[in-house]
């Protein structure tokens, strides 16, 4: 605390800040510049968190109801009279009323009590069980019945075993309640099914175990090498370490330096006991000899090995109708099904449909059967499946026979085999549980547009909002009378005013903001889409731009519900083109003449279009926005031209501030000398006074 003024009796604190006024304006100036552009830039990250919220929203294909999906724009919805049948209506879909009957398709099945667990053991203090499902042996640990289904349910799925096991209170047969556990196969038919605690099975087929990829090495150097020669030599290129005293002391150091520096040669060096090795960064044997010396040493270059796959050879005759457990999973194979000539095709169908990862090839009289998975990792066994422990009951798994009837035509159409889903005329059937033998199920349907119709209508509104956002920020001009709130400033206001000014401050920050209104206008291109083929826009369904070009809403539109829905029942499909016609492909240009082509992409739908506009404007790192303003989760939300602004004055206010403390620090000493000087100026004078005899 500085007390001044005491000899002189001026106030020299007053006096001093307002000789230091002008230059305060200064840091003041550049303290606002730097809050317009931090301002700038949370109203640019505020427009991209909304544009990706909508593309989110709508253009999201990993979420049911994407807006580019074709099964949410459907004019038919269907009911069941039973939950054995679940009905979904595709865009071409038409009303009808369908019956169904048969057998759905079923999975093998085994109900059993505890004791398939066998005898308790103790390993590492911790309690197991043992118990074996296709040959496959899993140790349990002995807990309560549901933990122990838990347990061995979650070790079946990483095994690829395609069994699941659930502990229930409903696993009697109808004469008695029981508790017990279910095994059931998660692949449905008769051509699979499991074994618990069965026999071993016989192995059969000659098979090899898939090697793993390995990375090439060169060795032979010692870490003294590199400290005495600080030079490593890399196919002719020299490479200077520069290693410097401190780092020569410690190997890791060293060996830090070493691999920055082979940053770029797709090596890096790892030291043990001493000894040095390089080691490829790439796997397989394509990898060749980097010649390193170091120090006029030559090294031991060993080549990568490249992976291959685990594989199974059989001759054909061995695969005649019984059930064989392939890398876990047990299914029935029969060649005398297969097509002459087309045993590879039966084969590979069987093992996709089975979830069995192996592949087939026909090799004379014999079946080589190829791991999907590269190395050791993918070794399998193929064994003749062997037959099921005592105490068990097992009922095998059914192929399903279903017959739907189109009772307002009479049409017929019949499905058998291992799926329960399947689509005819764009109308798809899921059957989940068994179907009623009296009178099966019946399926009513009847149009209705109301939840494509709702969708279409959410869009449009959130798209309003969206556009007028983005044309309220580049059309808003801004007052020049309100700039950034000074500290000064902000000690003589309320909160609410301080709230109020600083609403004023943001308005019109981006006015004519070439980014925000480039995409604005490619928006508001896209939606004018026209389809040439059938003649359709927005218009034209209903979807109207706003009358009032002048203002925020240039660009939205005023939605007719009626038409809309018309619409929609008349032509779904149409609806559905003009919204998300897939792009034209390159195969399908070049067969283009150039007009054509300008006409073909002319009739991209017009939501895949917003959907390119709006990915490469919001959605990417690469984009200018996020090069300017920073996109939230990737580098550029530090690296970026706004905050390296905002930086550049942070830097220039703190030097600003230092030099405005110098400068008044500067006028103290000044005043504290005039001070000092009218001190001795009272007391000479006070002498003087007291000599003459006048005090």
């Amino acid at each position: 605390m500085r007390i001044t003024g005491m000899a002189t009796g001026l106030d020299m604190d007053e006096i001093i800040k307002n000789s230091m006024k002008p230059y305060r304006i200064k840091v003041d100036q550049m303290t606002q510049k730097k809050d317009v552009v931090e301002i700038k830039q949370k109203l640019y990250r505020d427009i991209m968190s909304d544009a990706s919220k909508f593309y989110d929203k709508y253009f999201d294909l990993t979420k049911s109801d994407s807006l580019l999906k074709s099964s949410n724009y459907k004019s038919v919805t269907f009911t069941s009279s039973s939950d054995a049948v679940k009905v979904t209506a595709g865009s071409g879909a038409k009303d009808g009323n369908y019956k169904i009957t048969g057998e759905t398709a079923i999975g093998a099945k085994a109900t059993t009590d505890s004791s398939v667990f066998g005898t308790e053991y103790d390993k590492d203090g911790v309690k197991y069980k043992k118990i074996k499902i296709n040959d496959k042996e899993f140790e349990v640990k002995s807990d309560t019945e549901k933990a122990m289904a838990k347990d061995l349910n979650e070790q079946l799925k990483k095994a690829g075993v395609n069994v699941s096991v659930e502990y229930t209170d409903f696993a009697g047969d109808g004469t008695t309640n029981k508790s017990g556990f279910i095994f059931q196969s998660t692949v449905l038919g008769a051509d699979t099914t499991f074994t618990i605690n069965g026999t071993k099975g016989t192995e059969i087929g000659i098979k090899t175990s898939g090697v793993d990829a390995t990375k090439a090495t060169v060795t032979g150097f010692t870490i003294d090498d590199i400290k005495n020669s600080d030079k490593i030599s890399i196919n002719g290129k020299e490479i200077d370490l520069k290693l410097t005293e401190e780092e020569k002391k410690d190997n890791k150091l060293i060996l830090k330096k070493v691999n920055d520096k082979l940053s770029s040669e797709e090596f890096t060096v790892s030291e043990e006991s001493g000894n040095i090795k390089f080691i490829s960064s790439k796997l397989g044997k394509e990898v060749t000899n980097p010649n390193i010396t170091i120090g006029g040493k030559t090294a031991i270059f060993t080549p990568g090995v490249d992976s291959e796959k685990a594989t199974v050879t059989i001759d054909k005759s061995l695969l005649s109708g019984d059930f064989y457990t392939i890398g876990g999973n047990t299914i029935k194979i029969d060649l005398t099904k297969a097509d002459p000539g087309k045993e590879k095709e039966y084969l590979d169908k069987l093992f996709s449909e089975s979830g069995i990862n192996v592949t087939a090839e026909v090799i004379g009289d014999k079946i080589k059967l190829t791991s999907k998975k590269e190395g050791t990792s993918g070794a399998f066994n193929v064994t003749k499946a062997g037959s099921n422990g005592s105490g068990i009951t097992f009922n095998p798994g059914k192929d399903g026979d279903i017959t739907i009837t189109n009772t307002k035509t009479g049409g017929v159409y019949k499905t058998s085999g291992k799926s329960n889903t399947i689509t005819v005329d764009d109308v798809t059937f899921t059957f989940d549980g068994e179907i009623p033998k009296d009178g099966g199920v019946k399926i009513t349907g009847k149009n209705d547009v109301t939840e494509t119709k709702d969708k279409l209508v959410n869009f449009i509104n959130d798209y309003n909002t969206l556009m007028e956002k983005l044309n309220t920020l580049t059309m808003t001009k801004h007052d020049k009378g309100y700039t950034p709130l000074t500290a000064e400033q902000k000690k003589e206001m309320s909160e609410s005013e301080i709230k109020l000014w600083n609403e004023r401050v943001e308005k019109g920050q981006l006015n004519k903001d070439s980014d925000l209104t480039r995409i604005a206008n490619s928006m508001k291109e896209t939606m004018r889409t026209f389809m040439n083929d059938s003649g359709l826009n927005l218009e034209k369904i209903g979807i109207n731009p706003v009358k009032d070009y002048s203002g925020t809403k240039n660009g939205t539109f005023i939605i007719d519900e009626d038409k809309l829905t018309k619409a929609l029942e008349e032509n779904t499909e149409d609806v559905m083109n003009l919204f998300i016609k897939s792009a034209p492909t390159k195969e399908e240009l070049d067969k283009l003449s150039p007009e054509d082509k300008v006409k073909r992409k002319d009739q991209t739908g017009l939501l895949i279009k917003l959907k390119e506009t709006l990915y490469n404007e919001f959605k990417t790192s690469a984009s200018s926005l996020s090069k300017k303003v920073g996109m939230e989760g990737t580098a550029t939300f530090t690296n970026n031209t706004l905050t390296k602004s905002m930086s550049d004055y942070e830097k220039k206010i703190k030097d600003m501030e230092k030099s405005f403390s110098r400068r008044e620090q500067a006028l103290y000493s000044k005043y504290a000398t005039l001070e000092k000087m009218m001190n001795n100026l009272n007391s000479q004078q006070s002498n003087l006074m007291s000599q003459l005899g006048m005090s």
